[in-house]
Protein backbone atom coordinates (compact mmCIF):
# COMPACT_ATOMS: atom_id res chain seq x y z
CA UNK A 1 0.00 0.00 0.00
CA UNK A 2 0.97 3.64 -0.50
CA UNK A 3 2.53 5.37 2.48
CA UNK A 4 2.59 9.07 3.46
CA UNK A 5 0.53 10.05 0.44
CA UNK A 6 2.57 8.10 -2.08
CA UNK A 7 1.17 6.12 -4.99
CA UNK A 8 0.85 2.37 -5.41
CA UNK A 9 -0.29 0.36 -8.40
CA UNK A 10 0.10 1.76 -11.88
CA UNK A 11 0.90 -1.58 -13.44
CA UNK A 12 -1.11 -1.00 -16.60
CA UNK A 13 -3.38 -3.46 -18.34
CA UNK A 14 -1.87 -6.53 -16.73
CA UNK A 15 -2.43 -5.46 -13.13
CA UNK A 16 -6.21 -5.67 -12.88
CA UNK A 17 -8.09 -3.97 -10.07
CA UNK A 18 -10.30 -1.65 -12.12
CA UNK A 19 -13.73 -2.64 -13.38
CA UNK A 20 -13.99 -3.24 -17.10
CA UNK A 21 -10.70 -5.10 -17.36
CA UNK A 22 -8.68 -2.00 -18.13
CA UNK A 23 -6.20 -2.46 -15.32
CA UNK A 24 -4.44 0.42 -13.63
CA UNK A 25 -3.09 3.61 -15.13
CA UNK A 26 0.54 2.99 -16.25
CA UNK A 27 2.79 5.19 -14.13
CA UNK A 28 6.00 4.68 -16.07
CA UNK A 29 6.02 7.66 -18.42
CA UNK A 30 4.00 5.97 -21.17
CA UNK A 31 0.60 7.45 -20.32
CA UNK A 32 -0.38 10.36 -22.63
CA UNK A 33 -0.50 13.60 -20.68
CA UNK A 34 -2.38 16.90 -20.92
CA UNK A 35 -1.12 19.08 -18.05
CA UNK A 36 -0.89 22.88 -18.09
CA UNK A 37 0.74 25.56 -15.97
CA UNK A 38 -0.78 29.01 -16.15
CA UNK A 39 -2.66 27.93 -19.26
CA UNK A 40 0.46 26.69 -21.08
CA UNK A 41 0.84 23.01 -21.88
CA UNK A 42 3.81 21.30 -20.23
CA UNK A 43 5.89 18.97 -22.37
CA UNK A 44 6.55 15.32 -21.63
CA UNK A 45 4.56 12.62 -19.88
CA UNK A 46 3.53 12.82 -16.23
CA UNK A 47 4.52 10.33 -13.52
CA UNK A 48 2.36 10.50 -10.39
CA UNK A 49 4.35 10.50 -7.14
CA UNK A 50 1.83 11.61 -4.48
CA UNK A 51 -1.89 11.38 -3.83
CA UNK A 52 -4.36 13.51 -1.89
CA UNK A 53 -3.34 11.52 1.18
CA UNK A 54 -0.08 13.48 1.22
CA UNK A 55 -2.18 16.18 2.93
CA UNK A 56 -3.97 13.98 5.44
CA UNK A 57 -5.31 10.43 5.69
CA UNK A 58 -8.97 11.08 4.93
CA UNK A 59 -9.67 13.22 1.83
CA UNK A 60 -13.37 14.09 1.45
CA UNK A 61 -15.26 13.34 -1.77
CA UNK A 62 -18.60 14.67 -3.00
CA UNK A 63 -20.72 15.10 -6.13
CA UNK A 64 -22.46 18.22 -7.41
CA UNK A 65 -23.57 19.61 -10.78
CA UNK A 66 -23.25 22.49 -13.25
CA UNK A 67 -19.92 23.69 -11.86
CA UNK A 68 -21.47 24.81 -8.56
CA UNK A 69 -19.67 24.52 -5.22
CA UNK A 70 -20.35 25.46 -1.62
CA UNK A 71 -23.58 27.32 -0.91
CA UNK A 72 -24.15 27.95 -4.63
CA UNK A 73 -25.12 24.32 -5.22
CA UNK A 74 -27.88 24.37 -2.57
CA UNK A 75 -30.60 26.04 -4.71
CA UNK A 76 -30.01 23.54 -7.52
CA UNK A 77 -30.30 20.59 -5.16
CA UNK A 78 -33.53 22.05 -3.80
CA UNK A 79 -35.00 22.12 -7.32
CA UNK A 80 -34.23 18.48 -8.08
CA UNK A 81 -36.87 15.85 -7.44
CA UNK A 82 -36.02 13.02 -5.09
CA UNK A 83 -35.19 10.50 -7.81
CA UNK A 84 -33.04 12.92 -9.83
CA UNK A 85 -31.21 14.09 -6.72
CA UNK A 86 -30.48 10.49 -5.75
CA UNK A 87 -29.20 9.79 -9.28
CA UNK A 88 -26.92 12.82 -9.07
CA UNK A 89 -25.46 11.86 -5.71
CA UNK A 90 -24.90 8.30 -6.96
CA UNK A 91 -23.56 9.30 -10.36
CA UNK A 92 -19.95 8.77 -9.28
CA UNK A 93 -19.62 5.27 -7.91
CA UNK A 94 -16.92 4.07 -5.51
CA UNK A 95 -15.76 7.61 -4.79
CA UNK A 96 -13.23 6.55 -2.16
CA UNK A 97 -11.23 4.66 -4.79
CA UNK A 98 -10.14 8.00 -6.30
CA UNK A 99 -8.37 8.94 -3.06
CA UNK A 100 -6.94 5.59 -1.91
CA UNK A 101 -3.44 6.19 -3.29
CA UNK A 102 -3.79 3.30 -5.75
CA UNK A 103 -3.76 3.76 -9.53
CA UNK A 104 -5.22 0.29 -10.03
CA UNK A 105 -8.61 1.27 -8.59
CA UNK A 106 -11.09 3.91 -9.72
CA UNK A 107 -14.26 5.84 -9.06
CA UNK A 108 -16.62 5.67 -12.04
CA UNK A 109 -18.92 8.25 -13.58
CA UNK A 110 -22.17 6.38 -14.29
CA UNK A 111 -24.58 8.79 -15.97
CA UNK A 112 -28.20 7.96 -16.82
CA UNK A 113 -30.81 9.47 -19.11
CA UNK A 114 -32.89 10.84 -16.24
CA UNK A 115 -29.89 12.54 -14.68
CA UNK A 116 -28.66 14.25 -17.84
CA UNK A 117 -31.97 15.82 -18.79
CA UNK A 118 -33.58 18.93 -17.36
CA UNK A 119 -31.60 20.98 -14.86
CA UNK A 120 -28.33 19.03 -14.97
CA UNK A 121 -25.88 19.60 -17.82
CA UNK A 122 -22.67 18.40 -16.16
CA UNK A 123 -21.53 16.35 -13.19
CA UNK A 124 -18.74 17.50 -10.84
CA UNK A 125 -16.69 15.13 -8.68
CA UNK A 126 -14.94 17.04 -5.89
CA UNK A 127 -12.00 16.01 -3.73
CA UNK A 128 -11.00 17.95 -0.62
CA UNK A 129 -7.59 17.13 0.88
CA UNK A 130 -7.40 17.50 4.66
CA UNK A 131 -5.10 20.52 4.30
CA UNK A 132 -4.23 22.94 1.53
CA UNK A 133 -2.06 21.89 -1.39
CA UNK A 134 0.54 24.65 -1.94
CA UNK A 135 1.43 26.45 -5.15
CA UNK A 136 3.95 24.56 -7.25
CA UNK A 137 2.27 21.20 -6.65
CA UNK A 138 -0.26 19.51 -8.93
CA UNK A 139 -3.95 18.89 -9.46
CA UNK A 140 -3.69 16.07 -11.98
CA UNK A 141 -6.25 13.33 -12.42
CA UNK A 142 -5.41 9.83 -13.61
CA UNK A 143 -8.32 8.93 -15.88
CA UNK A 144 -9.46 6.08 -18.09
CA UNK A 145 -12.30 5.94 -20.59
CA UNK A 146 -14.51 2.91 -21.40
CA UNK A 147 -14.08 2.10 -25.07
CA UNK A 148 -17.85 1.72 -25.57
CA UNK A 149 -18.28 5.39 -24.65
CA UNK A 150 -15.51 6.47 -26.99
CA UNK A 151 -17.01 4.60 -29.91
CA UNK A 152 -20.19 6.67 -29.47
CA UNK A 153 -18.15 9.90 -29.33
CA UNK A 154 -20.10 11.00 -26.27
CA UNK A 155 -17.39 12.88 -24.39
CA UNK A 156 -17.50 16.60 -25.04
CA UNK A 157 -15.47 18.30 -22.36
CA UNK A 158 -13.52 17.58 -19.18
CA UNK A 159 -12.83 20.51 -16.88
CA UNK A 160 -10.68 20.66 -13.77
CA UNK A 161 -11.05 23.52 -11.28
CA UNK A 162 -9.21 24.28 -8.06
CA UNK A 163 -10.75 26.19 -5.16
CA UNK A 164 -9.58 27.74 -1.93
CA UNK A 165 -12.41 27.99 0.58
CA UNK A 166 -14.91 27.63 -2.31
CA UNK A 167 -13.35 30.52 -4.27
CA UNK A 168 -12.17 29.37 -7.68
CA UNK A 169 -8.41 29.64 -8.18
CA UNK A 170 -7.48 28.02 -11.52
CA UNK A 171 -9.02 25.89 -14.23
CA UNK A 172 -8.01 23.66 -17.11
CA UNK A 173 -10.29 22.33 -19.81
CA UNK A 174 -9.82 19.71 -22.51
CA UNK A 175 -11.97 17.64 -24.84
CA UNK A 176 -12.00 14.19 -26.39
CA UNK A 177 -10.36 15.48 -29.57
CA UNK A 178 -7.45 17.08 -27.72
CA UNK A 179 -7.00 13.89 -25.70
CA UNK A 180 -6.95 11.90 -28.97
CA UNK A 181 -9.80 9.71 -27.75
CA UNK A 182 -12.36 9.93 -30.55
CA UNK A 183 -12.79 6.78 -32.58
CA UNK A 184 -10.36 4.74 -30.52
CA UNK A 185 -11.09 1.02 -30.53
CA UNK A 186 -8.79 -1.24 -28.55
CA UNK A 187 -8.82 -4.19 -26.20
CA UNK A 188 -7.99 -1.96 -23.23
CA UNK A 189 -9.47 1.36 -22.20
CA UNK A 190 -7.32 4.46 -22.94
CA UNK A 191 -5.56 6.13 -19.99
CA UNK A 192 -4.70 9.81 -19.61
CA UNK A 193 -3.16 12.16 -17.03
CA UNK A 194 -5.10 15.44 -17.17
CA UNK A 195 -4.80 18.57 -15.02
CA UNK A 196 -2.46 21.37 -14.04
CA UNK A 197 0.62 22.40 -12.13
CA UNK A 198 -0.93 24.90 -9.76
CA UNK A 199 0.32 28.45 -9.32
CA UNK A 200 -2.06 29.05 -6.40
CA UNK A 201 -2.84 26.88 -3.35
CA UNK A 202 -6.08 24.91 -3.21
CA UNK A 203 -8.08 22.86 -0.72
CA UNK A 204 -10.68 21.51 -3.16
CA UNK A 205 -10.44 20.32 -6.74
CA UNK A 206 -13.23 19.22 -9.06
CA UNK A 207 -13.19 17.17 -12.23
CA UNK A 208 -16.27 17.89 -14.33
CA UNK A 209 -17.68 15.77 -17.14
CA UNK A 210 -19.84 17.46 -19.78
CA UNK A 211 -21.34 14.75 -22.03
CA UNK A 212 -21.97 15.81 -25.61
CA UNK A 213 -25.30 14.05 -26.09
CA UNK A 214 -27.88 14.57 -23.37
CA UNK A 215 -30.54 12.37 -24.98
CA UNK A 216 -28.84 9.00 -24.51
CA UNK A 217 -27.96 6.75 -21.62
CA UNK A 218 -24.22 7.27 -21.25
CA UNK A 219 -23.69 4.58 -18.63
CA UNK A 220 -20.10 4.25 -17.44
CA UNK A 221 -18.49 7.28 -19.07
CA UNK A 222 -15.17 7.94 -17.29
CA UNK A 223 -13.07 6.49 -14.48
CA UNK A 224 -11.13 8.60 -11.98
CA UNK A 225 -8.23 6.52 -10.70
CA UNK A 226 -6.57 9.10 -8.50
CA UNK A 227 -5.93 12.76 -7.75
CA UNK A 228 -2.18 13.29 -8.04
CA UNK A 229 -0.90 16.16 -5.91
CA UNK A 230 2.72 15.79 -7.00
CA UNK A 231 4.68 14.28 -9.83
CA UNK A 232 7.43 14.64 -12.39
CA UNK A 233 7.75 14.70 -16.17
CA UNK A 234 9.75 12.47 -18.44
CA UNK A 235 10.23 12.51 -22.19
CA UNK A 236 7.35 10.86 -24.01
CA UNK A 237 8.38 7.54 -25.62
Amino acid sequence: PAEAGGISGGGGASSGGTSGGSGGVPNDGTTPTTVTEGGTALTGNFICTASAKAYGPSPVTSVSANGLVGAAVTPLLALLGGNTLTQLLNSVKDQSLAVDGNLDTAATYSLTLGLLGGLISSVDFAIQPNSSVPAGKYAVFALSFPTATLELSLLQNIEINTFLNDTEQESASTDASTLDLLGQVSLTDPFRFVGMKVTKPYNKVTVTLNPQLLSVNVGDAMRVHELCTDGKFVAAP
